[in-house]
């Protein structure tokens, strides 16, 4: 089945709401999401659809073919200001590396830093496990702990 919009041509916006609308030029609709955290994650709590032109219908065979695990992380990255950037940051453990490396636990802190100072939700804590898909309790505040000592005591 091909999909009704292509994420990779579409341009993505966000507005003063915090609203992301994402928009292909060969697509007869425009779709717009909120992103909120529900349950500890960020996902799309709001979804807009809307008929560009005359022609366009919304029906359930239409939407069935919106790509919306693709349009959520678009949305989620495009939601809060550097997401992507961020995101990108929290990188895995190399494969047959036993520890971490002294890169980790600087990008660690910048991802706290950087979630706090911007005040996204759930703050530094939550983005930190959110990014690498950890628990935040215990396994991002033993992280936090130990990039503070290694850093110097910094953020």
């Amino acid at each position: 089945m091909v999909p009704m919009l292509n994420v990779d041509r579409a341009q993505v916006t966000r507005d003063q709401d915090g609203q992301v609308v994402i928009s292909d030029p060969d697509c007869p609709l425009l779709v717009a999401v909120k992103v909120g955290e529900v349950t500890g994650r960020r996902q799309i709590t709001e979804l807009t659809v809307q008929a560009r032109h005359p022609s366009a219908r919304i029906s359930p065979g239409v939407l069935h073919r919106l790509p919306l695990a693709q349009i959520e992380h678009l949305a989620v990255v495009a939601s809060h200001p550097n997401e992507a950037y961020y995101r990108a940051l929290a990188r895995p453990k190399p494969t047959g590396q036993r520890g971490w490396d002294d890169g980790h636990w600087d990008r660690v802190l910048a991802v706290h830093q950087w979630a706090e100072e911007t005040r996204r939700p759930g703050g530094g804590a939550a983005a930190v496990a959110e990014l690498w898909g950890v628990a935040v309790d215990p396994t991002v505040y033993r992280w936090m702990a130990t990039a503070r000592k290694r850093s110097g005591g910094r953020s």
